[in-house]
């Protein structure tokens, strides 16, 4: 079984500071497509290749600088509601009175969709400054 090496404490606090991040839309991201049928949101994401043995592979192999992603329906309402202003507790209770959801329920489903495009380099989570 997996045993956590952080403290309840120390789990409760960054669980507080995830709360308090910024989801912000890349810039470099950018909408090319909305199937307003489906509700899928086709996104352009330019891609960043770090170091000069990188760059140089990358001109080498001929590689893509961008990628298009795919946003279902749930996934193009949590990209929809980044207004680069609210953070991810206000936009988790937002989506909680919309849906009819617990905070937890929404917690757990957002924070799924955020991990996702955050590693996508769709949107970028900012911490406030205090």
């Amino acid at each position: 079984m997996f045993e956590s090496k952080l403290t309840i404490q120390q789990q409760e606090f960054r669980f507080r500071e995830a709360l308090k991040a910024i989801p912000v839309k890349n810039t470099q991201a950018r909408v090319i497509e909305k199937d307003e049928v489906t509700g899928e949101l086709h996104i352009k994401v330019v891609l960043v290749y770090k170091g000069s043995i990188m760059n140089f592979l990358r001109r080498l192999l001929k590689a893509n600088t961008e990628k298009t992603y795919v946003l279902d329906k749930i996934g193009t309402q949590v990209y929809e509601m980044v207004d680069n202003k609210s953070t991810f507790e206000q936009l988790i209770d937002k989506f909680c009175a919309k849906e009819k959801l617990t905070f937890f329920e929404g917690r757990a489903l957002l924070g799924q969709y955020f991990q996702t495009l955050t590693r996508r380099g769709i949107i970028v989570p900012m911490l406030p400054r205090d």
